[in-house]
């Protein structure tokens, strides 16, 4: 009865302490990502709206659930702006080389 006991024991700390070491976990890959969501986020108005504070200031102050759902609006709209982008051809190179050749 005592090694039951003993045997049940163990189980339960190992399966509580497995449940706690998987939910840190999660909870950090969660925070993590959100970091990296709102560090883009501040990159972007870096880069496109020439580091307004205001504008930073406001990422600031948003929700995380805003600041995912921001990005991923923004990423919406890159990936259709790559699909509409239209490819440069290779005509000037190859005008380079014909006017290569005839220079030769």
């Amino acid at each position: 009865m005592k090694k039951k006991l003993i045997i049940l024991t163990i189980l339960s700390a190992v399966s509580a302490g497995s449940f706690l070491a998987v939910r840190k976990l999660s909870h950090f890959m969660k925070d993590k990502a959100i970091k990296e969501d709102r560090k883009k986020l501040e990159s972007l108005v870096g880069k496109y709206l020439h580091g307004n504070e205001k504008l930073l200031e406001f990422v600031g102050t948003l929700s995380d659930a805003q600041v995912k759902e921001l990005v991923e609006i923004l990423d919406s709209i890159q990936r259709q702006r790559d699909q509409l982008k239209l490819k440069s051809p290779a005509i000037p190179e190859y005008l380079e080389k014909k006017v290569t050749q005839l220079l030769n």
